[in-house]
């Protein structure tokens, strides 16, 4: 997904809370203790698993192994699990400050903010300076776009430990999303100034920043990229800053080399990673609405709107979030993960889809409560507006699901010129587990005409239901377009919406600096700078060719 560097590193930026043995308990566990909690910093989670397991049969009370334990299963993608090894150590001892802070943090990643909250304030009503529940009760406040009090309460941490990175990174990503670059800019440097190989702060730092030539900031981070003292991810994200800067300067050979090589680094980091996975996904998809009547399907009251924002990312779905946030009627929720995450939970369950293919679903409660449960998220973010704008670019893959869930919905289909996507998305840094087919130039221009065909299915399926509205088109003619798009959303013309640059909307993407500016056209056809490096190009080319009249 389209994420800001700060998020995607998300779960080493909250602070994992240990917890030594008591000084009570053998030294062989004490022992064994130190060995686990190295192989877990050396990222060998299944063998932490192993391990920790065996010495649970032997001594059950030892919590901190069930730390270990969940926080193993939270790496490698088993929440449930993760939850349920914290949930076991809270019969041991209901008031342990550490089990409490790692269930608050994985209620947090499974988006159940509530309960994710009681966790953290029964934490800060036992301890009020536990800085780690301080830190991760301030990365859900930043989740839920509740930003003042993210600040406020990593501040609280500050002063408790005012050189711990981890701290002045999240709130340097903070001041970054609600548009405080010079503050960011303050925080960053103060980082760097004692820990000058810190990949993801100078990644931030370069978001932000304008490269001349000779730039200081360039040179050191040219320096640290050539020690090879880095591990694979970092040297990726320092990859990326490095481009970033080079492109700056117009020296797109040097850009290309960079974000080449961070692109490289990171496939070989999911080498097991197949671009089958998303063709059989999209498979699945389409055979599930193949026989469908969407006019069969009841329609589903509540209190709020909802307006879907999608296409493939950086096709200007955060310009578009960010001229319909500017409206008074609209709060701009940015990408919310909710749907994503029910849809790709499900997808494989039959029993669900099926519920899909015809019109039997008003008796089915799953399906009710889980747009229950979906407005019930939506509210925990406090918003007085009643038109909620969820900009998440992937959910063009539920459009279907979209239809029959919220059939008052409206989506906004965002699409721009197919080689400036495509050189976008392979440049930028992305979380690394969200969209790793953009890693490598064949896999990508796969997953490209997999779009293109799920959207003219939809288009096809559900006519009248989609939005198409194209960059270039926007930036050529933005008033025209603009009123047409407020428009389709039924709202009345406000002229905020033509000047939506001046309202200081949140941006948690890619797209931080880019759209806070007005609209401009220098990024149209700016694949033309990397024409004789990509091989991505003339896939396009030949993609292009087939979708032909």
């Amino acid at each position: 997904m389209d994420f800001h560097p700060f998020l995607y590193l998300n779960k080493i930026l909250g602070i994992l809370d240990f917890k030594m043995p008591n000084s009570d308990n053998i030294n062989y566990i004490k022992t064994e203790y130190k060995k686990i909690n190295n192989l877990f910093l050396s990222g060998k989670y299944n063998l932490v698993i192993d391990k920790v397991k065996k010495l649970l049969k032997k001594n059950s009370k030892q919590i901190p192994f069930y730390n270990l334990l969940a926080l193993s299963y939270r790496e490698i993608g088993n929440l449930l699990m993760a939850k349920k090894v914290l949930i076991d150590a809270l019969k041991i001892n209901p008031n342990e400050q550490s089990v409490l802070v790692n269930l608050g943090s994985t209620y947090r990643i499974l988006i159940e903010f509530e309960i994710s909250e009681m966790y953290f304030k029964k934490v800060l009503s036992i301890n009020p300076t536990n800085m780690h529940a301080l830190v991760n009760y301030a990365n859900l406040k930043r989740d839920i776009n509740d930003y003042d009090g993210s600040i406020e309460l990593y501040k609280k941490a500050l002063k408790i430990d005012e050189q711990n990175n981890i701290i002045l990174i999240n709130l340097a990503g903070v001041y970054q999303i609600i548009g405080k670059f010079e503050m960011s800019k303050q925080l960053l440097e103060k980082l760097l100034a004692k820990d000058e190989n810190n990949a993801l702060a100078h990644k931030m730092l370069s978001t932000i920043k304008n490269y001349e030539k000779q730039d200081e900031h360039q040179t050191k981070m040219v320096s640290i990229y050539q020690k090879n003292i880095l591990n694979d991810f970092d040297k990726a994200t320092l990859g990326y800053a490095i481009s970033k800067s080079f492109e700056d300067q117009k020296n797109y050979k040097k850009s290309f080399e960079f974000f080449k090589e961070a692109n490289d680094i990171q496939k070989k980091i999911h080498q097991k990673y197949s671009i089958q996975n998303e063709i059989s996904l999209f498979s699945k998809i389409k055979k599930s609405f193949e026989v469908t009547d969407f006019e069969k399907y009841p329609q589903y009251q509540n209190n709020k709107e909802l307006i879907f924002i999608v296409g493939l990312p950086r096709s200007g779905t955060t310009l578009v979030h960010q001229i319909l946030a500017s409206h008074s009627k609209i709060y701009g929720a940015g990408e919310l993960v909710f749907l994503d995450q029910f849809m790709k939970n499900n997808i494989d369950n039959q029993s669900f889809i099926s519920l899909f293919k015809n019109s039997s679903y008003a008796d089915n409660k799953k399906i009710e409560n889980f747009i229950k449960s979906y407005f019930l998220k939506i509210n925990f973010i406090k918003s007085k507006e009643n038109i909620i704008l969820d900009k998440n670019p992937l959910n063009f893959q539920w459009i279907g699901f979209i239809k029959i869930l919220f059939p008052k919905s409206k989506i906004v289909h965002c699409s721009r010129n197919l080689k400036d996507t495509a050189l976008s998305i392979y440049k930028n840094a992305f979380d690394i587990n969200s969209i790793i087919w953009s890693n490598d130039e064949d896999d990508l221009a796969k997953y490209i005409s997999l779009y293109l065909d799920l959207m003219e299915f939809w288009n096809q399926k559900i006519p009248n239901f989609i939005y198409n509205i194209k960059y270039e088109k926007l930036v050529e003619n933005k008033k025209d377009q603009i009123k047409k798009l407020i428009n389709f959303c039924g709202l009345k013309w406000e002229d905020q919406c033509l000047n939506f640059n001046k309202k200081a909307n949140p941006i948690k993407t890619v797209s931080i600096t880019q759209a806070r500016k007005p609209i401009y056209n220098s990024s149209i056809n700016s694949y033309k700078n990397y024409n004789d490096f990509l091989n991505l190009i003339k896939n396009l080319d030949l993609i292009e060719k087939k979708k032909a009249p």
